[in-house]
């Protein structure tokens, strides 16, 4: 195959191809087709022309990729660093020379050479960029660096394109809706804009420049300076903050964070800066934190072992849907809660009891597995307490631990988390929606202890008494906002206009919003600032969207009631989804006769679907399933006729799973709503077979998708 000389050079140099790989096409492209087969023979090869072409830099980069693909990155690495003495602004051999020092060194030691790889090669190369900065993301990962990881995540996406782009997009959303991340830091963050002369401005677009290309130590470098020259500029502050964040400096970034909001005058931008300086302070608390450990303990009968956890009050076996499933070290045969008191025997709401430790039986797989064993999981302070616990109902048929049974941590939280973090058991006496008004009515007490609780963030004082000081109006609206993304990290959405109100700090004033505004480029810290009615009909989509990733429930409840308030909006959204999205967060809220009439719009919504009966099947299923919440609801008899007789003579497998729902539900006691003959059997309508015909019409046959 003839190449056009005045051609594109396929090295992807952007040079022609006659000045640049010409002399060595032929061999380049007999390395390419033994890199993947025979990469020794590539190696060999490559080794070849690096002794007539050392300052090919497709050679030199090819032959270190070879390198590092069998391990040997000391030699991959002189390699590049020798090609680079003579050619030091190369983008594909500073590109290369990154890959290797994130792999040995990793980011703190690379970061000047990721940098100047990343501004020398964004243009010519993206797609090893992008490379580079989903390394670095999993990197910060480890380190527990939220900012960095989301930022490298979405510049990634930046520089790449194709099947390659939309992996990275699912890594990104999958990212930004995990819960256990503070929300402000699962969104993105904007640099603000600072008011400077002529020459500091174009200063300051250098380091917006820099930064959009994920180099953050050299745009904080250059906020630093331009700093000096305006100390008491809170915007450079700010900027300087993120940017020390996002390359995982956060100790740094805290202290910038916290001397903007200081200096910040727009009192809505000053609480917003300084409730990321006093997240970021959660993440560098050392001591003032809490984990979640796992302890093994191995046993000697298996049998036995559930014969006295069975008997012990203290020990409640629970249902679970990983009953019987594999893991990695076994099968889990069992899973028990070791409870604080016993189960009240009266029903009393008010006394029942927390978990202490959540408990697996596992049973080795095959002959040489060796003894079974429990799984404990409890928070650190109370793992003591439930080994000994556990220790003291099995007896003997504990045995003894040895080094290898140490307790795992499996996570780490803030302190300031801990009063929001508990575990009721759930009863099989109480339904859900009676255990959740447990955990609001728990929630709203841990709320109002929250107001008497001393914080660093305010010197040690608590809110109720740091409020008597109009100076410390700004660091209590952050402690409030901080409070917010504590509650959404375990599980809470909760209004807090009253604490609010009781702390007398205003509530955040409304975002002006133009039309043309995209919701997606709007920080998450702000989202609470967003007045729905304002948006439009685009917005309000996108703004639904966005909280949805984020598991907000309380802005989903804004947003979702707007969504349904706005036909024509509606008309561009999934209308099914808009009315069972409406029905979740009804259900959440205890409102079961909303979420009911949430499923019967989302049934008109899909009457004339091709596959309607089965949407409407699922619906039912997902009705049943909300309903259950309160199983005295009189309405679940009617339901459970529903559908019986709409469904179990054409899906039999449905009454199957209708039983287990309610079986898993403690709602056996219905069982009974299912026996009787379904509507029409032996009456005329739907004929089966086997059954007689019916009588006074004529018969039909049932077929697949008829309703």
């Amino acid at each position: 195959m003839s190449h056009d000389p005045y051609s594109p050079c396929v090295c992807g140099s952007g040079k022609k191809l006659k000045f640049c790989c010409q002399d060595i096409l032929s061999e380049m492209i007999r390395v390419e087709k033994l890199v993947e087969s025979q990469p020794d023979a590539a190696e060999k090869l490559l080794r070849s022309l690096m002794t007539k072409h050392q300052d090919k830099e497709i050679v030199v980069t090819q032959l270190s990729a070879i390198l590092m693909r069998k391990g040997n990155y000391t030699e991959a690495r002189e390699q590049l660093v020798e090609f680079l003495r003579r050619h030091p602004d190369e983008p594909r051999a500073l590109l290369a020379l990154a890959d290797v020092c994130l792999a040995t060194e990793g980011f703190a030691a690379s970061k000047r050479i990721v940098h100047r790889a990343f501004q020398l090669g964004a243009r010519q190369y993206p797609n090893s960029v992008s490379m580079l900065a989903t390394r670095i993301a999993g990197q910060m990962a480890q380190r527990g660096c939220a900012m960095a990881v989301r930022e490298h995540l979405a510049l990634a996406v930046r520089m790449s394109e194709g099947e390659r782009r939309n992996s990275l997009l699912m890594q990104l959303a999958n990212f930004e809706s995990q819960r256990t991340i503070p929300f402000p830091f699962r969104g993105r963050l904007a640099l603000l804009k600072a008011e400077l002369g002529e020459e500091q401005q174009k200063e300051e677009l250098r380091a917006r420049r820099v930064s959009q290309l994920g180099c953050w130590e050299p745009a904080a470098i250059l906020y630093t300076r331009l700093i000096e020259q305006q100390p008491n500029n809170g915007a450079l502050w700010h900027n300087l903050g993120l940017c020390q964040a996002w390359d995982g400096r956060i100790e740094e970034a805290a202290k910038a964070l916290h001397k903007a909001a200081d200096l910040i005058e727009d009192y809505d931008t000053a609480v917003e800066t300084e409730t990321l300086a006093q997240l970021l302070d959660f993440d560098i608390a050392g001591d003032d934190s809490y984990g979640v450990v796992q302890q093994t303990i191995k046993v000697t009968s298996l049998s036995q072992l559930l014969t006295v956890l069975d008997a012990d009050s203290r020990f409640a076996r629970v249902q679970s849907s990983d009953d019987e499933a594999a893991r990695d070290d076994g099968r889990v045969v069992a899973e028990y809660e070791l409870l604080t008191h016993d189960i009240p025997e009266d029903g009393d709401l008010d006394s029942i009891p927390d978990v202490v430790a959540d408990i697996t039986i596992v049973e080795p797989e095959g002959a040489d597995g060796g003894e079974p064993g429990a799984l404990i999981v409890a928070l650190d302070t109370d793992i003591d307490a439930a080994l000994a616990a556990f220790r003291d109902v099995c007896g003997e048929l504990a045995l003894a631990s040895d080094d290898d049974d140490k307790p795992v941590k499996l996570s780490q939280m803030p302190q300031i988390c801990r009063a929001f973090d508990w575990k009721i058991h759930h009863a099989d006496e109480i339904g859900a929606s009676q255990y959740r008004t447990l955990n609001k009515n728990r929630l709203t007490t841990a709320l109002s202890d929250w107001l008497d609780q001393p914080m660093k963030a305010l010197n040690d004082e608590s809110p109720a008494e740091a409020a008597k000081d109009a100076n410390n109006l700004v660091q209590i609206g952050a402690a409030v906002l901080s409070l917010e993304v504590i509650c959404n990290r375990m599980g809470y959405d909760p209004d807090l206009s009253d604490v609010r109100s009781r702390l007398g700090i205003p509530s955040p004033k409304p975002l002006e919003i133009d039309e043309q505004q995209s919701i997606t480029s709007l920080p998450p810290i702000q989202f609470g600032r967003v007045t729905m009615s304002e948006l439009t009909d685009e917005q309000v989509i996108d703004f639904v969207n966005r909280v949805t990733l984020l598991r907000h429930q309380l802005l989903l409840e804004q947003a979702i009631e707007e969504l349904i308030g706005r036909p024509e909006a509606l008309d561009k959204f999934p209308a099914m989804r808009a009315h069972l999205l409406r029905a979740s967060v009804a259900r959440e809220n205890n409102d079961l006769a909303l979420a009911s009439q949430c499923f019967a719009d989302a049934r008109e919504a899909v009457e004339d679907a091709p596959d309607a009966f089965r949407t409407k099947l699922e619906l039912d299923i997902r009705e049943l399933s909300c309903r259950l919440d309160d199983p005295s609801d009189p309405e679940l008899s009617k339901l459970l006729g529903a559908l019986r007789d709409r469904y179990f003579l054409k899906i039999p497998e449905i009454e199957d799973v209708i039983r287990e729902e309610l079986a898993n539900s403690g709602c056996s006691h219905l069982l009974d709503e299912l026996e009787a003959a379904p509507a029409g059997a032996g009456e005329g309508g739907v004929w089966t077979p086997g059954a007689e015909k019916p009588a006074g019409e004529a018969s039909k046959l049932w077929v697949p998708g008829q309703d």
